[in-house]
């Protein structure tokens, strides 16, 4: 298995087949320090989870291998078959072992490109860039071993990288680097090979060694990855026996004098910094122990006095970690602690089925030999636990990794002492970042077996506290990663112990593991509780009802927050040997939490468990939830609130199904703690600012809750404490506040203010006269609230004032200039008539006071229709869009229920114009109204019963299948507009439709622009030998345009589409040019319409259109050139610009036309051409004036002012 804390829970059992991957916040990215033995030892183990199953473009490979000449005649085409290359080969990343079969060939060809010196250069560099694919994708270490080593390479190679290319290029370097790395690492004498070189050549200067550590040295201060490959190269290069003598304390020595004097602040210093000490890293790694040994101390010393460990840079403290850890174990022999503890059998089926191996110790003590600690070993020790408090994660984790390295190889009495340092790491004066690197060490020295069950008493309430660690810091929290970590290590534990040395601990990790999977708010945390879960559910076979918990509390279901929360809670509750602990947790750490989404989770979840323990939850956690609710800590007060009221409500469940008394399961002594909640938080003040926003929204779901019990507060004082804070919270600025007090308003109306008295009778009047009467205020809040107040009203306290209520409701939804920014007044206007509505119920011959009926229908329809011309905006863009979706629900829910209730209370032209303007909604801008719109007119279309009036049913139905409607996402202007389009057909559609239409093709959204203009322009493409529609087409198109004369929304739009379908298309050129009118009239509307306008974009849209009537042989030519004169003269020099250059492609596309004489056609254009009309307005109008005298038009006249 892979051991890593990255990836862990991979574990099967013979009831589930479960693979599990949970991710830590370590980055190991390209990790280069581990050894090659874990490498091999991974390799086995690739492709756990893989879907390929071999590399079957190897052919397509070799194709590209062969024509890397072709593909290098140009950069696009080079740059081309590097992304090829690259998209083949990334598929692999998962499962690079697939290239392994054809691995050497693929490495011999490059290679061979790369030898080839008579090559072109661009050739042998897209050779090495793919070869640096090739490293990239199967790894470096695997690469290395692969790559020719001949002797012979050693100059050519060396050569390449003292040229330019070879020292700037990135690709080049990296692999010429890596390939030089194994060519030294062949055994033949060095200094002998200089000797020849130079007799050879005949020259003097630098031998071979000095040039290579020439290279190494420059390529260590690089800013890219060949930085790596240099060190990597120093390790194999400076530790040659023939070379370590001399070079190696030269090196060492380099190396530390560009720690002591590169600056922290110099980029290229960190560089140079970085370079050296993985260097010096992969040295002690790589050199042997004895040889390394001498110099171990006083590089230690050195490395501690350059203080590189406490570097402002991350990766420079990372590295220098490594460093420190491996010079740590050149002072320790290499052995395998004997002290360390052996589990023995690993097999699952023999955990599932609790049967051991017989004969086999599961631990085995061997006496060790004295043996001398180096005194150093110390100091290595307490910096690597200085490491595991560092800042960042992965120094923390280096630090991790190094303990447990080095405890591997000390005695049993030094690695103990160890293992308590750790666990001094795990205390309060300590900062977040020690728990977390502690339970990375942990975690290390239990998967190497160093960490003895004798331990474990002290670690597991170790444990406990970080599966539950988390902290407020100002405005964010910390524990997530180490809460992550926690897991992580009872991951390791799973592995690394026997049964029964577990089985002390198995309840306390199956309840911590379980908590944090349920109730953690972060989804890694969460699937990382999951994982570990599983990996004990399968290697120690030991946790209550593990595997019938595993199925359900699984890597995806807890992903989801809500649902670990109140589903798989239950599930989990359901054991008995969890449900107290779930209930303890949400208590003590989720009731009084930070996140107040998390505090209303747990609220919610204590009343989903409270059935399993009703008991434990009205003797023990009412109290102490009362207890908090009046409290002086804002957050535990919020969440006990919460708690109490869905707990008490839960009882009640509880209580009716049981038949039992609520005041006796739940105590008088409660109940009137309950009552006196509201006046004790009044009389402390504690309803105002910002912390009073959450004891409003938290109270106003205690009275709902406590409404919905029927708890017995009948004629008690604490009613009016409840109602005035209701009626206060109905009208705040704050949505949520207002969402929690209407909704408790039905419930608390229902239990304690049903209308069975006169007096009551009375009180019902008024409160609906002091509702109504509210509604006329110049406050918006205050109108919204108590708008969506009276929708709230419940069936006993409406009849008889319905009439009086609809029409106030309905005198709300109306646009008036003080209220024409007031779009969620309206939007809940509408929504409160349609619960009444469903409240009252409808009958034809009811009275229009008690139900909707005959009499009162009517208005409530226009109203709703008056909705859907609501297009008002503000900053926050189209909020009109709020009514008119609120308008469509409405019209749906209500004509289904006249249709089911009696159909002949509609009319033909209710449903004519229902549909038609819900069909214009259903092809304008906005998705979400689309689709509202679309399933709406579905909906109605195939209601049941069938809705009667529908105007050209048969052809709606034929253009609409039943079920083509199930099945369409009505959102999709692609998949919905070709279809609605065709209703353009029809003339009660018409008109509502082509101005939805148009309103879609002249937006700003390019994909909506697109999809509607494809589909109008097909429409008519259809349709165009058909004249009478083509002339009722356009006659419709110009009373839309007269009929919302100087309504930007509308006419900007409008216009574009005009001319879009006259530059686009000339489908509607005959019927312009048979019907002068036509032109005269949109010419006419035109000029209105721009008519001291200042909106650029619309000036240029009537520019456009204008333009494109030139082409029309009419009498119109010379009012469009005339107005076009001017806006040559425009006050805006951006107008005069765009009508210059529209003109000048005007004429110079249709000078067939004869727009101008022809004799002075040139003249016109060169002045068009020529005239500077973004500069003075005076030269501008000189030109204007000559070019109109030329044309045959008046020149325009300034007026007289």
């Amino acid at each position: 298995m892979y051991q890593n804390p990255h990836i862990y829970g991979n574990c099967q059992t013979p009831h589930s087949r479960i693979t599990t991957k949970v991710t830590m916040t370590v980055d190991l990215d390209m990790d280069m320090q581990e050894n090659d033995k874990e490498v091999e030892r991974a390799d086995d183990d690739v492709g756990i989870s893989c879907t390929l199953d071999m590399f079957r473009e190897h052919e397509e490979v070799h194709q590209m291998l062969g024509s890397i000449e072709k593909a290098v005649q140009s950069q696009s085409t080079a740059e081309k078959a590097f992304e090829d290359f690259k998209t083949i080969l990334d598929c692999y990343q998962e499962q690079p072992h697939l290239l392994d079969t054809h691995l050497e060939g693929i490495l011999m060809r490059l290679v061979e490109i790369t030898r080839n010196s008579n090559h072109k250069s661009e050739i042998i560099s897209q050779a090495f860039k793919y070869l640096w694919l090739v490293i990239k994708v199967r790894g470096y270490k695997v690469i290395f071993k692969k790559l020719p080593h001949e002797v012979k390479d050693l100059l050519p190679v060396l050569q390449m990288l003292e040229t330019p290319e070879g020292s700037s290029d990135f690709y080049e370097s990296y692999v010429l680097l890596l390939w030089l790395s194994i060519i030294v690492y062949m055994p033949f004498n060095m200094m002998g090979f200089d000797a020849t070189a130079a007799g050879g050549d005949k020259q003097s200067g630098a031998t071979v060694v000095e040039r290579i550590l020439a290279v190494i040295k420059t390529h260590l201060k690089s800013a890219q990855k060949s930085r790596e490959m240099a060190a990597y190269l120093a390790s194999r290069f400076i530790t040659r026996p023939d070379l370590k003598d001399r070079y190696l304390p030269e090196f060492i020595n380099f190396c530390f004098e560009v720690l002591e004097s590169a600056s922290q602040t110099d980029v290229y210093g960190v560089f140079h910094k970085l370079g050296t000490l993985r260097a010096m890293g992969l040295i002690f790694k790589h050199g042997k122990r004895e040889e390394m040994l001498p110099l171990s101390q006083n590089v230690l010393s050195r490395l501690i006095d350059c203080k590189v460990i406490t570097c402002s840079d991350t990766h420079v403290r990372k590295l220098s970690v490594k460093l420190i850890q491996r010079i740590g174990l050149t002072f320790l022999k290499p052995r395998i602690a004997s002290w360390r503890y052996q589990r023995g059998s690993r097999s699952l089926a023999m955990n599932i089925h609790g049967t051991t191996p017989g004969g086999q110790d599961l631990c085995e003590t061997v006496e060790e030999d004295e043996e001398e600690v180096a005194g150093e070993i110390e100091e290595v020790i307490d910096c690597l636990l200085q490491g595991l408090k560092d800042k960042d994660t992965v120094v923390r984790w280096s630090a991790a990794k190094g303990i447990g390295r080095v405890t591997g190889r000390l005695p049993q009495e030094f690695g103990d002492e160890v293992v308590g340092a750790i666990l001094e790491l795990f205390s309060t004066r300590e900062s977040d970042k020690a728990w977390h690197g502690g339970c990375l060490a942990l975690a290390e020295l239990a998967r190497r077996g160093l960490l003895l069950p004798e331990r474990l008493p002290a670690v597991a309430p170790v444990i406990e506290k970080a599966l539950v660690y988390d902290e407020l810091r100002g405005q964010c929290s910390v524990g997530s990663n180490i809460r992550d970590a926690a897991c992580y290590l009872c991951w390791a534990f799973a592995r690394a112990y026997h049964p029964d040395q577990m089985t002390p601990y198995v309840k306390q990790l199956a309840t911590g593991l379980l908590i944090v999977a349920l109730y953690d708010r972060e989804i890694p945390c969460r699937r990382a509780g999951s994982a570990a879960f599983q990996e004990h559910v399968g290697r120690q076979g030991a946790f209550p009802h593990g595997i019938e918990i595993l199925t359900t509390v699984d890597y995806f279901a807890v992903g989801n927050r809500s649902n670990a929360f109140l589903s798989l809670s239950v599930e989990v509750g359901r054991h008995s040997e969890y449900t107290q602990a779930l209930i303890d947790h949400l208590m003590e750490k989720k009731v009084n939490h930070w996140d107040s989404a998390i505090r209303e989770l747990a609220a919610k979840a204590l009343h989903n468990l409270t059935r399993l323990a009703p008991e434990y939850m009205s003797d023990t956690v009412l109290p102490q939830l009362l207890d908090h609710a009046t409290g002086s800590i804002l957050y535990t007060r919020h969440g006990s609130i919460l708690a109490l009221a869905y707990v008490t409500y839960a009882l009640s469940v509880v209580a009716a199904e049981e038949n039992k008394s609520l005041q006796d399961m739940m105590g008088k002594d409660i109940l009137d703690g309950i009552a006196k909640i509201v006046p004790t938080l009044e009389e402390r003040k504690l309803f105002r600012g910002i912390g009073g926003e959450y004891m409003k929204q938290a109270t106003s779901v205690m009275i709902e809750k406590c409404s919905l019990a029927a708890l017995p507060f009948h004629g008690q004082e604490v009613l009016e404490h409840w109602y005035h804070l209701l009626e206060e919270c109905i009208v705040y600025v704050d949505e949520n506040i207002r969402a929690a007090a209407l909704e408790a308003l039905p419930p608390f109306w229902t239990t304690y203010f049903e209308p069975t008295s006169e007096e009551k009778l009375e009180w019902r009047d008024d409160l609906i006269t002091r509702y109504t009467k509210a509604l006329n205020t110049d406050k918006e809040i205050q109108r919204l609230g108590y708008a969506a107040a009276l929708g709230c009203l419940t069936h006993s306290l409406v009849v008889g004032k319905f009439d009086t209520v609809v029409e106030a409701l309905i005198g709300v939804t109306e646009i008036t200039s003080g209220t024409a920014n007031w779009a969620q007044t309206r939007k809940e206007a509408i929504s409160a008539i349609l619960r009444l509505v469903q409240t009252v119920g409808i009958r034809k011959d009811g009275k229009a006071c008690d139900q909707v009926c005959e009499t009162n229908l009517i208005s409530i329809y226009q109203a709703l229709l008056r909705g859907l011309d609501d297009y008002t905006m503000d900053r926050r863009g189209d909020i009109g869009a709020w009514v008119r979706e609120a308008a469509i629900l409405s019209l749906q829910t209500l004509t289904v229920a006249v249709v089911a209730e009696d159909a002949t209370l509609l009319t033909e032209e209710i449903i004519g114009e229902m549909m038609s303007r819900i069909c214009q909604q259903a092809v304008e801008r906005i998705d979400r109204t689309r689709k509202v719109a679309g399933t709406a007119f579905a909906t109605l279309l195939y209601s049941s019963p069938r809705l009667p009036y529908i105007p050209n049913l048969e052809e709606l139905e034929c253009i609409f299948p039943e079920d083509t409607c199930k099945v369409m996402n009505w959102a999709s202007e692609k998949s919905t507009f070709h279809l609605f389009i065709q209703l353009l057909d029809f003339p009660v559609y018409r008109s509502r439709v082509l101005l939805g239409v148009t309103y879609s093709a002249g937006g700003i959204s390019a994909n909506l622009s697109r999809y509607t203009n494809e589909a109008l322009h097909t429409y008519l493409n259809a349709r165009a030998e058909k004249m009478d529609f083509l002339a009722s087409f356009l006659e419709t198109l110009l009373q839309l345009f007269a009929a919302h004369q100087k309504v930007d929304r509308i006419t900007l739009p409008l216009i574009r589409t005009i001319g879009d379908l006259l530059s686009s298309s000339a489908i509607l050129d005959l019927i312009l040019e048979q019907e002068d009118s036509y032109t005269s009239r949109l010419i006419s509307l035109l000029k209105k319409e721009c008519y001291r306008s200042t909106d650029y974009h619309k000036l240029s849209a009537v520019i456009s259109v204008l333009c494109e009537l030139l082409r029309m042989n009419s009498n119109a030519t010379k009012a469009c050139l005339t107005q076009l004169s001017l806006f040559l003269g425009y006050q805006y020099p951006k107008v005069r610009t765009v009508t210059a250059t529209s003109l000048l492609t005007a004429l110079q596309d249709y000078s067939d036309q004869q727009i101008v004489p022809e004799e002075h056609l040139e003249e016109v254009i060169s002045i068009l051409e020529e005239t500077e009309w973004m500069d003075n307005i005076e030269e501008a109008r000189k030109q204007r004036n000559h070019m109109c005298e030329l044309i045959g038009i008046s020149p325009p006249q300034q007026k007289k002012k």
